[in-house]
């Protein structure tokens, strides 16, 4: 039986630089999908949860709090990025059009309750960031 190597192991999570930045596109996207529907879950219990013991209706619960997780990711992200040109006009720059294109995506999902509506405008968030901070990276490294 042959040892396998620290080479030959598949590699978990995401890619990353020297300094812990996600360096791939997809791996961010992923990684901060995997996040938001992870604060979905915990959502749906908790308001359910709260349904049941009958402190309001399923629903009630704003779905902008599955948000969370992803923001946590998007701050080891900047802080991963302490090195990278760009970052601090990079950061408020996305958030500001990412939670802008959140608020019209609730606005269009405005006829359904809280939890979908706030989930819709925070997916939608996450992924506009991801995307923004990513290539905004990408760009003023270059620039």
């Amino acid at each position: 039986m042959a040892d396998s190597s620290p080479a030959d192991e598949q590699r978990r999570g995401p890619r990353r630089d020297a300094s812990g930045r996600i360096v791939s596109l997809t791996d961010l996207v992923a990684y901060a999908l995997a996040g938001f529907v992870i604060s979905v879950l915990g959502m749906v219990a908790f308001d359910g949860m709260f349904a049941l013991l009958g402190m309001g209706e399923f629903g009630d619960l704003t779905g902008w709090l599955a948000v969370i997780f992803p923001a946590i990711i998007f701050v080891e992200q900047f802080k991963a990025a302490a090195g990278h040109r760009g970052r601090i006009a990079v950061a408020p720059a996305a958030g500001l059009v990412a939670v802008v294109l959140g608020v019209l995506a609730v606005g269009a999902a405005s006829g359904f309750p809280p939890l979908v509506s706030g989930g819709l405008g925070a997916l939608v968030t996450t992924v506009a960031y991801a995307v923004l901070w990513h290539l905004g990276l990408t760009v003023a490294e270059r620039g």
